[in-house]
């Protein structure tokens, strides 16, 4: 839990889509199993023969891991990704999922949940921007594409350790390949806003602790609740994958930083504290009269409370008394 403080004196107050595929449900190859709002995991190494597309589950199901968790990603074998690619150096690995018509029945149409990179493995991205649904709707098609894709390279195939309900394995020439809908640069053929593929070093399997990591962002389309125009989206945690091929999830939404306070108004008795958010944190303002100041913040009276979406927001204060103090609080 992080705060940040700041007092109020009554006197002075601080101041084209390359292809539109349409889902209608479950679509289902022989054997490989695609929906709308799965998570795809796609694989793919310059010059290979072959791509990887895995079935990661329903995004949903990464919404919903608890704060400070690590759950491991069984669809991932390490035996079908030898199938695949000759070695993990190199590849490049993205996630995205989209909801698309008649859609999910638990998310916005064209909701996107979309990987990022990482400059580095311990420094977080820097959050994709959510946008209109038409805007969402021509990467969303992409997205969905992949999957339609795969399931059509799939049905073309028999059942094997190649080709199952959870991964595929498309030859790169085939007429179902992932690269003209991802695009040569991993931004959905220009459709997306940013590269969504992160790459594995070229001694990537030489030491077995090193580990590539890729961000995930829901991005809702529209507005943010406050009305705030291409508000950064809700971070998730991230997907880590190691030289010998396994695949992890870790939701690390608690680790938000402290929020700052960029200014505090007074207008007759109510006082409106201004700071800013991270997406998907929960911020309650805490205050105290002076009387109370030398007792721990956690302690201050709860107030309003809201939940922010990366812009800054504002929570209100009514009180008489000449001097008050306050707390913002987080808590994912």
């Amino acid at each position: 839990m992080k705060t940040s403080l700041l007092r109020r004196d009554r006197s002075a107050v601080a101041s084209a889509i390359a292809a539109l595929v349409l889902t209608t449900g479950a679509v289902s190859g022989a054997p490989f199993l695609y929906g709308s709002g799965d998570l795809l995991l796609s694989f793919r190494q310059s010059g290979n023969a072959s791509d990887f597309v895995v079935n990661v589950g329903r995004a949903t199901e990464f919404v919903s891991v608890p704060s400070g968790t690590t759950i491991p990603v069984p669809s991932l074998t390490t035996s079908q990704f030898g199938l695949a690619f000759p070695s993990i150096n190199g590849v490049s690995w993205s996630v995205a999922g989209a909801n698309r018509p008649p859609g999910d029945g638990a998310n916005p149409l064209q909701t996107l949940w979309v990987s990022a990179p990482r400059p580095d493995p311990n420094t977080q991205s820097v959050p994709w921007l959510r946008k209109g649904s038409f805007v969402q709707g021509t990467a969303a098609a992409q997205v969905a594409g992949v999957g339609a894709n795969a399931a059509s390279a799939s049905s073309l195939q028999p059942a094997g350790p190649d080709n199952t309900a959870t991964g595929v394995v498309i030859p790169s020439t085939s007429d179902f390949a992932i690269t003209p809908l991802l695009g040569d640069g991993g931004d959905f053929s220009g459709t997306f806003q940013g590269f969504v593929e992160a790459v594995t070093p070229d001694d990537f399997d030489a030491d077995p602790g090193n580990v590539s990591r890729l961000d995930l962002y829901e991005l809702i389309p529209g507005t943010s609740a406050s009305g705030t125009l291409n508000a950064p989206g809700r971070f998730l945690g991230y997907f880590e994958l190691k030289p010998d091929g396994s695949l992890s999830f870790s939701n690390i939404t608690g680790a938000v930083p402290a929020p700052v306070i960029r200014d505090i108004t007074r207008s007759g008795d109510v006082t409106t504290v201004s700071f800013a958010t991270t997406a998907g944190a929960r911020y309650t303002l805490r205050a105290v009269d002076a009387s109370g100041f030398s007792t721990p913040p956690s302690t201050w009276p709860a107030g309003a409370s809201l939940t922010g979406d990366g812009s800054v927001q504002r929570l209100e204060d009514v009180s008489t008394a000449a001097i008050r103090f306050y707390v913002v609080e987080v808590t994912p």
